[in-house]
């Protein structure tokens, strides 16, 4: 079994690298590829996609799996090997009910809309985005169609992030948690105790922006010998194996909060994928469980670690020396203000409170 154990892990790590292609080719598109060249790189994510796709569905994989499973099922159950085989089988059963084609055609189509996004976005041009939406929502149903739910279309989507988890039951958490919310936010909002938050606006240059909070995420353990920080339209954190990590921010050079908590939020992220076991290098239990405990940890760091009074006891010096014209700036004020509730429209600039709100709404 050794040799057909080794013969599967082989094979996964083909899997993976082409996935990691795929992705350092989308992180190039959002921070260095010019703008020409879109079209082109749409196809390239395409094809490396469908290459993926069917190596990944090869029936010779199929066959590794059928023959290493009953041995994978007398290992403990929390072994590494029993836990491999479970999740390639849970896998390779839903990405054989996918067909290669929709595949490539999917990758090209979200590849070409994501290059139209930033620019629609900076213009405020929903017109010009809005075909490419309706096509990757009219795609993203097909695939839920592929891979098959039986009571309802999200079932098949949530999955994907949640393995195992339904609708039905994320809407029995989220129905108490919205009431009890909303009269949370509505209290806040009677309370009458406002919160002064002009300190949070104002000149804040970004190249001063971005060196604070890299001190910062380098002070929480990110490791910046295998990861870095680049601007993009949309933060968000990327890896390509757990010595390859890179975190996107976005710099608001008249608003403190949206760099500095998104840098934070997908240090989160980055240490989770960093701090991924060297032994599941290479196979699909490398980066983590689920979306939801990967997004425990992002808030984890941005919000009870980094809106904390011990945090910012400690912070809130090291800001002042960045931007003197806080120099006045009462810590208790700052402190206060990067915590007030509010609801907004954006929601990775909303409050530890009003962001579950955000959530639901998608």
């Amino acid at each position: 079994m050794d040799a057909q154990l080794q013969d599967l892990k082989d094979r996964l790590a083909v899997v993976r690298d082409l996935h990691a292609a795929v992705a350092l080719m989308n992180w190039d598109q959002d921070t260095n590829m010019p703008a020409g060249g879109a079209q082109g790189r749409a196809q390239q994510m395409s094809t490396l996609s469908r290459l993926s796709h069917e190596h990944f569905v090869d029936p010779a994989m199929g066959k590794l799996i059928d023959d290493l499973e009953p041995w994978a099922a007398e290992q403990p159950y929390d072994s590494d090997t029993a836990a491999l085989l479970r999740k390639v089988r849970r896998d390779y059963d839903r990405e054989t009910k996918v067909p290669g084609e929709f595949v490539a055609r999917f990758s090209k189509a979200r590849a070409i809309s994501n290059s139209i996004w930033p620019t629609a976005k900076k213009t405020n041009d929903f017109a010009k985005f809005a075909p490419h939406l309706e096509e990757i929502f009219g795609m993203t149903a097909e695939y839920a169609g592929y891979v098959g739910y039986t009571d309802h279309i999200y079932d098949a989507l949530l999955d994907d992030y949640e393995p195992g988890m339904k609708a039905a039951q994320v809407e029995a958490i989220f129905t108490p948690l919205r009431e009890e919310t909303v009269k949370l936010v509505q209290a806040v909002r009677e309370s009458g105790r406002p919160v002064d938050v002009s300190c949070l606006s104002g000149d804040f240059d970004p190249d001063t922006q971005l060196a604070l909070a890299t001190k910062m995420v380098k002070a929480f353990g990110y490791d910046m010998n295998r990861g870095r920080v680049d601007q993009v339209a949309h933060p968000y954190c990327t890896h390509f194996g757990r010595d390859d990590v890179r975190i996107t921010t976005t710099v608001d050079p008249k608003f403190f909060n949206s760099n500095f908590f998104s840098m934070l939020h997908e240090c989160g992220h980055a240490l989770y994928e960093q701090g991924s076991a060297p032994a599941l290098e290479g196979t699909p239990l490398a980066g983590g469980v689920s979306l939801g405990i990967h997004e425990s940890q992002s808030r984890l760091w941005e919000n009870l670690v980094g809106r904390s009074r011990p945090f910012w006891a400690w912070a809130y010096p090291q800001v002042q020396a960045s931007f003197p014209h806080l120099g006045n700036v009462p810590s208790e004020t700052f402190y206060r203000a990067v915590n007030k509730i509010e609801p907004s429209l954006i929601r990775i600039e909303a409050d530890e409170v009003t962001y579950n709100l955000h959530i639901m709404l998608r």
